[in-house]
């Protein structure tokens, strides 16, 4: 395949794959019903998708770096497909949790191998702009899953919900084993396993920190933001789930126009500046939605697109410079980047939801925007330094 037919394969496997977090959510309530259990218990069903999604990053990237890309993928995705077909077919809750830890964990090798095989088959501008064709094709799975999942939901149940995903999942793995290349190169060091040393060094490189730690406090901010809206809308002006609904869906749009837009600005000023510049501007844009959330809908919805338009548009530069700097260990590097993102995820809404009970949205909002903030300051600093080692 060549490499434009390669990313699409991609593109389309993170997406259907996707649509294991986000399809069922309007059928949650539903299925609390169908289950009879308590939302604690049906809320788990996301959470333990998400841990085990976190977990086996740390695991999966060393892996692939040894072992190969087409090699830790299609087991992966065996697993997933075994698992949500066993979605489908169980009664229990706890059953079902079981099988959705295990979807989460066949899950969790596809982005890393996505964004691993984007960055062995792409160079330069070549590999922003792939990156974000890729960003595009994943901000179409939360734009349209959950709107799909409750036209599912609402003719069938959640049975119908996981049926289509266990079929997604079986094609899945058809047409990777059939079509998906293995693109490890022989003449890169391979990775030594479960490497302490090598987290380390991710972690403490200038470039390695810089991202893992922008990439915490952008997703800590932004699962804030997914929580906090629906809530503002609903009490403070008072909007029906419906408009709720095309609220987000504007949101997403922004995203799919911003995967775009950033191949654009890091061919015209690079990575590194996108990365600042965009980072700095997604601050700004969080400050500016706090101010404005209680002001008046008009100005809550500006806003909201404006801090996910400076989200999306840095997001692609993330996974670039991690590729560009961890060649070897590029798999490593992501799988690590992934876990701490992914950490930030589950931090947001937990953490946000006291903060919003202790002190309102200022503190909310202000102590994420803050952390975005000194994120962008520090990285700042590391790529002055790496300027003038360079120069030096």
């Amino acid at each position: 395949m060549s490499p434009k037919k390669v990313l699409y394969l991609l593109g389309i496997t993170l997406m259907l794959g996707m649509f294991s977090q986000n399809l069922f959510m309007p059928i949650l309530p539903a299925m609390q019903q169908e289950f009879q259990t308590s939302a604690t218990m049906i809320n788990w069903t996301v959470s333990i998708f998400t841990i085990m999604l976190a977990i086996m990053q740390m695991i999966y990237g060393p892996f692939i770096d040894q072992l190969g890309r087409k090699r830790v993928m299609i087991p992966a995705l065996i697993l997933y497909a075994f698992a949500s077909i066993g979605c489908y077919l169980v009664d229990s809750i706890y059953g079902l949790l079981f099988f959705r830890a295990l979807q989460g964990a066949g899950f969790a090798a596809i982005p890393i191998v996505a964004a691993t095989i984007i960055g062995d088959l792409f160079t330069g501008n070549n590999r922003a702009n792939a990156m974000g064709t890729y960003q595009m094709l994943l901000a179409l799975s939360p734009a349209i899953g959950p709107l799909l999942g409750g036209w599912m939901g609402g003719f069938g149940g959640h049975s119908a919900v996981f049926l289509f995903l266990a079929i997604c999942a079986v094609f899945l793995v058809v047409i990777n084993a059939t079509l998906l290349p293995e693109t490890k190169r022989n003449q890169a060091a391979s990775s030594g396993g479960f490497s302490l040393g090598s987290f380390r060094n991710i972690l403490l490189h200038p470039v390695g920190a810089s991202v893992i730690l922008i990439g915490f406090s952008q997703m800590y901010a932004y699962y804030c933001f997914l929580l906090f809206l629906p809530v503002q809308l609903t009490n403070q002006y008072q909007i029906s789930a419906e408009k709720i609904g095309l609220v987000f869906l504007l949101v997403s749009a922004v995203f799919i126009i911003s995967s775009k837009l950033s191949a654009l600005l890091q061919n015209q000023w690079g990575a590194r500046t996108t990365l600042l510049v965009t980072t700095g501007s997604n601050a700004l844009a969080m400050f500016l939605f706090m101010a404005a959330a209680d002001a008046s809908f008009l100005l809550l919805v500006v806003t909201s697109t404006l801090f996910a338009l400076t989200l999306g548009v840095g997001l692609s530069a993330h996974t670039i410079l991690l590729s560009e700097v961890f060649e070897a260990e590029r798999a490593t590097a992501i799988g690590v980047y992934n876990f701490i993102r992914y950490t930030g995820m589950a931090a947001g809404p937990v953490v946000g939801a006291l903060l919003l009970e202790w002190g309102g949205i200022w503190l909310e909002f202000g102590i994420a925007g803050i952390l975005i903030a000194l994120a962008t300051i520090f990285a700042r600093q590391k790529v002055k330094r790496i300027a003038a080692n360079s120069q030096g």
